[in-house]
């Protein structure tokens, strides 16, 4: 279990990277911040790669726990239509919260040059994770006819690209704006996918 330095580590760390991006966060601005010498940060985290790291990897479990959790919870009693938009729902407000989502469409957009390699590689983990979760809700549905049959991996590349465009939209517009066009784009994509 990480000690409490190194959970205060990397909750500043979280918020600068968001802030300032990788090379704008400075181990000299997280380590005041902490109120710890720089040589004590080494006691945590071998550099600032690995604590960079070490951040992507709790992003990306914490994501995947929450969307198991929110998948799970209840899905024997509720419809597919209802466990997928659960889903859609918690995965939006997992990235509008201000410095988790900050920093992951930092890192997954403009990543460290010299950490790109690594971050793609586990953001093609992570996605492999996502997977696992969605695609027997997807399988669920067009067993039990909700969904048009087809290929499940097909609807949810179409699932991930419709959550993509509302990432991006939420950090232009206003919370009710984004609620309303995150709704209207689950109700298109749900009419597209769903069995008639």
């Amino acid at each position: 279990m990480p000690s409490r330095t190194a959970e205060k580590i990397k909750q500043v760390s979280l918020r600068l990277f968001a802030q300032e991006g990788y090379d704008g966060a400075s181990l000299s601005k997280i380590t005041d911040e902490v109120g710890i010498r720089k040589s004590s940060l080494y006691n945590h985290f071998k550099n600032k790669e690995a604590l960079f790291l070490t951040l992507v990897d709790d992003v990306y479990a914490r994501y995947v726990a929450e969307l198991n959790e929110t998948v799970h919870e209840g899905a024997d009693d509720e419809s597919v239509d209802t466990t997928l938009h659960k889903a859609f729902i918690m995965t939006t407000d997992f990235l509008r919260k201000e410095e988790v989502g900050r920093f992951y469409m930092h890192f997954l957009l403009f990543p460290p040059k010299d950490l790109k390699l690594s971050v793609h590689e586990r953001f093609l983990r992570f996605e492999e994770e996502l997977n696992l979760v969605l695609l027997p809700v997807i399988t669920r549905g067009m067993n039990d006819r909700a969904i048009e049959k087809s290929s499940p991996a097909d609807v949810l590349d179409a699932f991930y690209c419709v959550l993509d465009g509302i990432s991006a939209q939420m950090f232009y517009y206003d919370p009710d704006t984004v609620n309303r066009k995150r709704q209207h784009a689950w109700n298109v994509f749900w009419r597209g996918i769903r069995a008639d």
